[in-house]
């Protein structure tokens, strides 16, 4: 959705990344979670990808949203225990390698890059 919303992407990561670490998902912060989910990327976003970053709506929501309600079982904007998926990064870092992590190239592209700055929080590197 952010495509359709952000105009002059580029100057807003640039002027974002001076002093800060940006982390994006597209097309959608619903990527991000469905990437906890073991073999995330093979069963779900690999076969799904063009809708994901289409993430046309399917009832009252996004695909992306709704592929993760799907996979779940949870809502993930009104369901507290999607606090719990914290013990399944470790799944989200491997997974997210699967897909393209460059920000400055993700448009058109499924794209995340929050577990990387997690995982470079955990080993650091994040600067």
């Amino acid at each position: 959705m952010f495509e359709e919303k952000v105009k002059d992407f580029d100057e807003v990561v640039a002027f974002g990344e001076n002093n800060n670490i940006l982390g994006i998902s597209n097309p959608a912060f619903e990527l991000f979670l469905l990437l906890h989910y073991k073999d995330a990327y093979e069963k779900y976003i690999k076969p799904n990808e063009k809708e994901i970053i289409s993430n046309e709506k399917v009832g009252n929501q996004r695909y992306i949203r709704n592929l993760f309600t799907q996979v779940f079982g949870i809502n993930p904007k009104k369901n507290k225990s999607i606090g719990e998926l914290v013990k399944q990064v470790d799944f989200a870092i491997v997974e997210e390698c699967k897909i393209n992590e460059d920000i400055h190239q993700c448009s058109g592209q499924v794209t995340c890059n929050i577990a990387k700055i997690i995982n470079d929080i955990r080993n650091n590197k994040a600067i």
